[in-house]
C-alpha cells in the first residue's frame, strides 16, 4: 500500500506540472528545476510514469493526461523518427530514447493503429544511428557509451514486445559493444571501453545483458546481482543516486531470488520515505544530493526515476522463473 500510495501521490504531483500544450518542463513551474530546458525529455519521461501504472490515452484515471502528453510529443517527430528538441546533443540523445520507449510501450499497450508509423520510424531511427562499435552516443554513428546505450536497448527491447520490426543485427552488435566496457572480471562495466567500472554503469550493463539474452545461470549475472546488494552499493538513503537506483532494480527484479528480496526490503521503505508529503510540492522527490538529478534532471527527473523504481513490480513481466 505505501508504495502504491506514492505512486498515485507522484503522479498526481506530475498532473499538476503539465502544461496546457501538453508538454511537461525540466526547469518548471515546480521548484528545484534543472538549469537547462528539453521538454521532449521531460515529457517522455512524464509520460513513462504514468505508463508503467496502466496509464494510456484510451483507458485509466489519467488518460486525457497522456492523450495530451502523447499528442504533444508526436508533433515533435520528423519524417526520420527523430524527436526534435532543444538543449545540447547529450540531452538530445537521451530524450530520443527514451520518447522511442513511450511511443512502442503506449503501442504495445494498445494496438493503436495512430502509433504505429511513430514508434515503427523511432526504431528505425535507432538502428540508423548506432555506431560501428554497436554502441549509440550524443550524434548519430558516434562510438558509443552505456548510458546512452542502455536507453536505446530498452527502446529495442520495447518494439520487440509490440511486435514491431527489429532488425536483429543491431541487437547483435549491441552485445560485442558490451563486451568492450565489461571489466575482466566479467561482471562490472565502465561507461566507456578502458574506463573505471562503476555502480550505476554495471546496473545498467546487467540490465542490457539480461535483455540481450544472459540467463539467471550467467557466473557474470550471478556475481553481479550479488554485488548490488553488498554494502557498498546497496540502496543508500543518504547518498541518494536515482539512476543506479532505476537501473539496479530493474536488474534485481528480473533476477529474483534473495538479492532481490534484500534490495526492495530497502527501497520499498526508503524510497516512499523521501517523498516530499506536504505543500505545493507534495508527491514529488526533491532532487538535492542526488548525484544525477542534482546537476541535470532536477526536480521531475528525481520525481519519475522514483516512481519508475516503485513501479517495477507490475511495469516489467520479470524474465525469469523466480530463483529461491
Amino acid at each position: 500500500k505505501e508504495t502504491e500510495d506514492a505512486v498515485e501521490l507522484g503522479l498526481r504531483w506530475l498532473v499538476r506540472q503539465q502544461g496546457r500544450d501538453g508538454s511537461w518542463s525540466l526547469k518548471g513551474p515546480y521548484g528545484d528545476g534543472a538549469s537547462g530546458e528539453n521538454r521532449v525529455a521531460a515529457t517522455a519521461m512524464a509520460l513513462l510514469a504514468f505508463l508503467g501504472a496502466g496509464h494510456t490515452h484510451q483507458e485509466g484515471d489519467h488518460s486525457r493526461v497522456v492523450q495530451r502528453g502523447v499528442r504533444w510529443l508526436l508533433q515533435q517527430q520528423d519524417r526520420e523518427g527523430f524527436f526534435a528538441n532543444e538543449g545540447s546533443s547529450h540531452q538530445r540523445t537521451y530524450a530520443q530514447a527514451q520518447s522511442s520507449i513511450v511511443v512502442c510501450e503506449l503501442y504495445g499497450m494498445t494496438e493503436d493503429s495512430w502509433l504505429r508509423d511513430a514508434a515503427q520510424g523511432a526504431l528505425k531511427y535507432a538502428e540508423k544511428a548506432q555506431g560501428k562499435d554497436g554502441g549509440w552516443r550524443y550524434n548519430p554513428g558516434d562510438a558509443g557509451d552505456t548510458s546512452v546505450t542502455g536507453w536505446y536497448v530498452m527502446a529495442l527491447q520495447s518494439g520487440i514486445a509490440a511486435g514491431l520490426e527489429v532488425d536483429q543485427s543491431t541487437l547483435y552488435k549491441v552485445r560485442g559493444f558490451m563486451d568492450t566496457v565489461m571489466d575482466s572480471d566479467g561482471v562490472r562495466y565502465s561507461y566507456q571501453p578502458r574506463g573505471s567500472p562503476s555502480a550505476t554503469m554495471t546496473a545498467e550493463g546487467l540490465l542490457c545483458r539480461q535483455y540481450l539474452g544472459w540467463q539467471p545461470t550467467e557466473p557474470g549475472l550471478i556475481q553481479g546481482a550479488n554485488m548490488l546488494v553488498e554494502p557498498n552499493w546497496i540502496f543508500k538513503r543518504q547518498d541518494p543516486n536515482v539512476y543506479y537506483w532505476y537501473y539496479a532494480t530493474q536488474v534485481l527484479h528480473h533476477y529474483g531470488g534473495s538479492p532481490w528480496r534484500v534490495w526492495n526490503d530497502v527501497m520499498r521503505e526508503e524510497l516512499p520515505a523521501m517523498q516530499v508529503k506536504q505543500g505545493r510540492e507534495a508527491g514529488s522527490w526533491a532532487p538535492q544530493k542526488d548525484r544525477w538529478a542534482s546537476v541535470s534532471g532536477g526536480r521531475l527527473m528525481m520525481t519519475c526515476f522514483s516512481i519508475y523504481c516503485l513501479e517495477v513490480y507490475y511495469r516489467h513481466m520479470p524474465l525469469y522463473q523466480k530463483l529461491d
